[in-house]
């Protein structure tokens, strides 16, 4: 007579493991909650009973339709499951799972279950995948974050399919085995899958633009000021006339920031993953977006009933910039506090709390008044009412979370004789001079936790810099006559510092500290919080 563990299916046998009756074997997979990756644990038992297959551990419908896939694949590698009570498990259980990624690892927790593969060194691996009816195995295209959150628990194997080759080939510390179907995982086990290069048919080109600072002639002040804000990651609103080139400058910002270091790369790749945007982990060009006025708040801060990340994490390690900013709706403004002073987002969504990573550079530019033209003279056509009620939207609070205001004009913009008397700059000469300020900087702030110095705090600051006499009397002069506020001072400080860098100085001089004070429009702010009021 055949032992209990003994089984015979449709002219195949199997010797069923011990983990049918007290499953042990756990098998690892993931969810992406948010932007960050979950660890999920699989298991299987298999028992005598009426012929039954049940999946339990808060699955959403299509995680609950694994079961049919699995059973076809299992069934067109020539291993059809066992007609006997199945129950699978999803740990942990208070945890909705979302997606189709569960059918890989649940299909070789079942090899595993039937004695096909050796159960035991399934717990050391992350398993993510989709399966076809055929057995072939698809990508799920989120695959980096739950990566990531593995090899924080210890994790250095991983299967994957071919098709999340994109996303996660090049990854150091880690060893990924893409494959094909459910049969390259019997091979891989009996020793003889051998790993096929990853054939891409879209490899990562960086992508070349026209755009260069050479293109803009005049508005020197505009352009020293991008610099230093780009240089230091300093918070910039831009006010001037339509056609004073705000818009223009800002946009060619991306030619000239410096690249994401490794870490920032795949911070900023997991996101990016997570929200289903294609991006190649090869690409270490800073973020930069530019989302429309009208877009609405879900879409700009994140969340939603499955919280997603917004605009606001999408721009993390880069640049937001927001482009006419008065167009924007009241509740996204206002909504930049948290993010500009913590550098996350935290939102709770059914009892679950998910905190988005923000930390990114604001540039904004806005017309001075509802016509435009209220930095010309002779040509604005505001009524007081109206540019109260325009400036009234711009709060105190967001407007101080600015480091550098700078406002601009038509006149400033002479084309003829900025031809003439100045050597135009290519974006190219400027990112250089940048990288270098960028090594100095990092040298200043090797003691501090941030990496810039527009995140320096005030007792931070207070420890790196050391004013001469002859600067205190120009901060007190400015601070005594109503110029600037004892928060504007930090900001000042903070601009100067970055200036300092910028000319490889040592200490911070009157010349820095008078420069800084031209980028911090104190006249208009004034203006604005008068208008508030």
């Amino acid at each position: 007579m055949k032992p209990a563990s003994f089984l015979r299916r449709e002219g195949v046998e199997y010797y069923l493991s011990e983990h049918h009756r007290n499953p042990k074997m756990r098998p690892i997979t993931g969810i992406v909650s948010g932007v960050s990756g979950r660890l999920i644990h699989v298991e299987v038992e298999i028992r005598n009973g009426l012929p039954y297959f049940t999946m339990v551990g808060y699955l959403s419908k299509e995680s609950m339709e694994a079961k049919e896939r699995v059973a076809s694949a299992l069934r067109s590698i020539g291993h059809p499951l066992p007609s006997m009570k199945i129950t699978v498990n999803l740990s942990p259980a208070n945890i909705r799972k979302n997606g189709t990624a569960f059918d890989f690892p649940i299909a070789v927790a079942f090899l595993g279950c039937l004695n096909l593969i050796d159960a035991s060194k399934l717990e050391d691996i992350c398993i993510m995948g989709e399966l076809g009816l055929n057995g072939k195995i698809r990508g799920v295209g989120n695959c980096l974050p739950i990566v990531l959150e593995a090899r924080k628990k210890g994790i250095h194997k991983f299967f994957a399919a071919r098709e999340d080759a994109n996303s996660l080939r090049g990854m150091e510390d880690i060893e990924v085995i893409f494959m094909d179907s459910l049969q390259d995982v019997l091979d891989y086990f009996h020793g003889t899958y051998q790993q096929r290069c990853c054939i891409d048919t879209t490899q990562y080109q960086k992508e070349e633009t026209e755009e260069d600072f050479s293109d803009i002639i005049g508005q020197k002040h505009l352009k020293r000021a991008i610099e230093i804000a780009v240089t230091g990651r300093h918070h910039l609103l831009i006010i001037g006339s339509p056609g004073s080139g705000k818009t223009m400058a800002a946009r060619r910002i991306p030619t000239i920031l410096p690249p994401l270091s490794k870490e920032e790369k795949m911070e900023v790749q997991a996101i990016y993953d997570a929200t289903g945007i294609q991006r190649y982990l090869e690409d270490n060009t800073r973020p930069f977006r530019q989302p429309h006025p009208m877009i609405p708040k879900a879409a700009f801060l994140g969340g939603g009933k499955t919280p997603t990340a917004g605009e606001i994490t999408l721009a993390h390690h880069g640049i937001l910039f927001l482009d006419e900013f008065m167009e924007f709706k009241t509740e996204c403004i206002e909504a930049l506090r948290q993010p500009l002073e913590d550098g996350t987002i935290d939102i709770t969504r059914n009892g679950i709390y998910h905190q988005f990573p923000a930390d990114f550079q604001l540039i904004a530019t806005m017309n001075p008044c509802p016509c435009g033209y209220g930095l010309e003279d002779g040509i604005c056509r505001c009524t007081y009412h109206e540019k109260k009620r325009y400036l009234k939207k711009l709060s105190g609070p967001i407007l101080d979370r600015f480091d550098m205001v700078l406002c601009i004009s038509k006149k400033d913009h002479n084309l003829q004789k900025a031809k003439q008397k100045e050597m135009v700059e290519t974006s190219s000469q400027i990112k250089k001079r940048i990288k270098t300020t960028i090594q100095r900087e990092k040298n200043l702030l090797k003691n501090d936790s941030c990496n810039a110095i527009g995140q320096l705090s005030h007792i931070q600051l207070n420890k790196i810099i050391h004013l001469s006499k002859e600067c205190k009397e120009i901060l007190d002069i400015a601070y005594q006559s109503g110029k600037i506020t004892r928060r504007g001072m930090d900001k000042i400080l903070k601009v100067a510092l970055t200036i300092m860098l910028m000319e490889n100085e040592s200490e911070i001089k009157p010349i820095h500290l008078m420069e800084a004070m031209t980028f911090r429009n104190t006249d208009f702010i004034r203006e604005v919080l008068e208008y508030g009021r």
